[in-house]
């Protein structure tokens, strides 16, 4: 439709309503926005700037409001608000299109994430009754191997938060070195899941709140060392995430623009994050815990942390690389199986019996390095 059928098209329709008496907002509206839409969807090329089409077709609407009387004004309006809404019409509807394949690309990804995990319980079963058969020494090694899949792929199985929460049940019924485990298991559980996909804000979010809820809860429903768990709990998390925040620096050399840009400005955004995440995981906790979060979250705010630092680090990565590659930075915009539950709790208790040991190892490792060095100083 040529931007004349259009005007006469406008004029046409408001005469007949103004003769019938139904000259309204909504009409004028209705009537502006369909000869636009329609001048618009007939474009062989669409129109590049939008504004003489509108500034036309307010004039022809304001033309065939003529002696409308008191409804004109409110009559303009609503023909203006059509002109616009016409002339954006084909975006909409093109955006809304696009988040339709989003949104059939995203159930996509969920069912083959599923999938994905499905695969990997009947690959493990698969070696675990391989392993059944064998002598003691080897079915031991087998299952060991097994376990340490598992554990590396916890959020991809849905356990990432129960596997936590077992691993600190025992630690706190073991009652030794209690905070000093949990920060491990908190900082090994978040690097290991960070590690499992894409590096983005809102995967560091999800799966920071899922190791401090799941540390926390264990702690509240023993009903025992709640404050060391959640410090314990916070320190491990804020530094697996920084270790993962490492790698995403180290990197970047392989990203392509599109991907520096995202992550460059997910990075900038993680420490506020993960201190949203803390105060979140806060609100859902009693009072002892809800207390030392807070506080946590207070101190980190007001000091540079070993994250903050890794973010800075990391993001100058990024942004070096992205002006290397001639863009500029400043304008720059950048869970999950239908496992039974029973069957998930006893892999969750297996995989934090496992997560237990890995952490011990490591405590009492540094507890002999500090006594050995203490030793040799008093010596000295």
């Amino acid at each position: 439709m040529s931007t004349n059928k259009m005007k006469d098209r406008i004029i046409e329709e408001l005469k007949k309503a103004k003769e019938a008496g139904q000259v309204t907002t909504e009409k004028a509206y209705d009537i502006v926005k369909d000869a636009v839409s329609a001048a618009v969807a007939q474009a062989k090329s669409g129109i590049e700037e939008p504004h003489p089409v509108v500034k036309d077709a307010v004039s022809a609407a304001v033309e065939g409001l003529k002696d409308a009387g008191a409804d004109a004004k409110e009559a303009v309006e609503g023909a203006v608000r059509g002109a616009i809404a016409g002339a954006r019409h084909r975006g909409d509807e093109a955006i809304e299109a696009t988040r339709e394949e989003i949104r059939k690309l995203e159930a996509r990804l969920k069912d083959e994430k599923a999938m994905l995990a499905q695969e990997l319980r009947e690959g493990i079963e698969g070696a675990k009754e391989a392993g059944a058969v064998l002598p003691e020494e080897l079915r031991g090694r087998v299952e060991s191997a097994v376990t340490d899949i598992k554990l590396k792929s916890t959020e991809l199985l849905g356990l990432t938060k129960q596997t936590v929460k077992e691993a600190v049940k025992q630690a706190i019924d073991s009652g030794k070195n209690v905070k000093e485990i949990v920060a491990q298991i908190a900082s090994n559980a978040t690097e290991k899941a960070l590690k499992e996909g894409r590096f983005s804000a809102d995967r560091v979010k999800g799966i920071a709140g899922k190791v401090m809820s799941g540390a926390v809860e264990a702690a509240e429903e023993a009903g025992k060392e709640v404050k060391d768990v959640a410090a314990g709990a916070f320190e491990g998390a804020q530094k697996g995430i920084a270790s993962a925040v490492e790698s995403v620096g180290d990197m970047t050399k392989a990203f392509l623009r599109e991907d520096l840009a995202k992550t460059k400005k997910d990075l900038e955004a993680i420490e506020d994050l993960f201190i949203q995440t803390t105060r979140k995981v806060a609100r859902g906790s009693r009072e002892e815990a809800k207390d030392v979060l807070n506080d946590l979250a207070d101190q980190t705010k007001r000091t540079t942390s070993v994250l903050g630092k890794r973010v800075i680090k990391a993001t100058e990565s990024a942004t070096q690389r992205m002006r290397r590659a001639g863009m500029d930075a400043a304008k720059t915009t950048a869970e999950a199986t239908t496992k039974a539950a029973d069957v998930m709790a006893t892999e969750a208790r297996e995989l934090g019996k496992r997560t237990l040991s890995v952490a011990r190892g490591a405590v009492s490792g540094m507890l002999k390095g500090a006594k050995k060095a203490f030793k040799k100083d008093k010596e000295d």
